[in-house]
């Protein structure tokens, strides 16, 4: 991933991603009337790699299998995602991505588990960044 900003804002539009319906990020965020509020985590994992070919669904997967599924034994959601963002010089990039989706406590255990899938993915794959989002939805299963 060349650029975290960008992939982030493509992502968003091309996704629709925002807030959820029972809440946001604000600390005073009504309770839930349905479910229950939990944390959730969005990672953004760019593909491209520079100077090589891109991260492979093998690859990724054996990531998933290694890193990630380990340290979320209850579960993830995974999709393949297209970002672009626009560099400096007014050319537009498009980038082959995945996202995961973790649904966890918040727990700084958690938290620290997500940022060392984050650094592990750099540096597996030679990434400047994996984007992290947070948020608090309302959960019901």
């Amino acid at each position: 991933m060349r650029l975290s900003k960008g992939l982030f804002l493509g992502c968003v539009l091309a996704l629709g991603l925002g807030a959820t319906a029972c809440g946001d990020d604000e600390p005073d965020a009504p309770s839930c009337t349905v479910g229950s509020q939990q944390y959730r985590t969005d990672l953004f994992f760019g593909r491209d790699r520079v100077g090589d070919v891109p991260v492979s669904e093998a690859e990724f997967q054996g990531f998933v299998d290694t890193v990630i599924t380990p340290r979320f034994k209850d579960g993830l959601t995974l999709y393949d995602a297209n970002g672009q963002y626009q560099m400096e010089d007014g050319t537009l990039v498009h980038e082959l991505s995945k996202i995961i989706v973790l649904l966890h406590d918040g727990s700084a255990a958690r938290s620290a588990d997500i940022d060392y899938v984050r650094e592990e993915y750099k540096r597996q794959f030679n990434q400047e960044a994996v984007l992290r989002i947070d948020s608090t939805p309302c959960v019901a299963f």
